[in-house]
């Protein structure tokens, strides 16, 4: 069964993902509308394809089977990648006008600055016993 370090870990990553999320979103703002719904957009499908993974891949397992969870590590990721292409699929075609720029900046920041931050503040927080 997971431990509830790990759901924590899991919890706090989502919600950094979240807020940088927000943030770019705002900051994208700042040069039109355009540039803000792409950031959002980029950015909420690393948040949206990250939660599905965690989601599939953390739910309660037995530790008899550990095949069983590599199984579904893969399975998880092959849904993820599938849903990142078929959202940005659907935001090339039907998002007119685009900011290209925006949308892969903010998909990198929250899919790759966002475990960077969560973790450097895993090291700030107090451990409890």
């Amino acid at each position: 069964m997971m431990q509830p370090l790990d759901r924590r870990r899991i919890r706090r990553l989502l919600l950094v993902q979240g807020m940088l999320l927000l943030l770019v979103t705002l900051v994208a703002l700042a040069f039109g509308g355009t540039a803000a719904l792409s950031a959002f957009l980029g950015g909420g499908t690393a948040l949206g394809a990250n939660a599905l993974f965690a989601f599939w891949v953390f739910t309660p397992y037995r530790a008899q089977r550990p095949g069983a969870l590599v199984t579904r590590f893969y399975v998880a990721e092959i849904g993820k990648l599938v849903l990142v292409g078929l959202s940005f699929a659907a935001i090339f075609i039907w998002l007119r006008p685009l900011n290209a720029a925006a949308l892969f900046v903010s998909f990198f920041l929250v899919q790759v600055v966002s475990p960077v931050v969560a973790h450097g503040l895993a090291k700030e927080t107090p451990r409890s016993s």
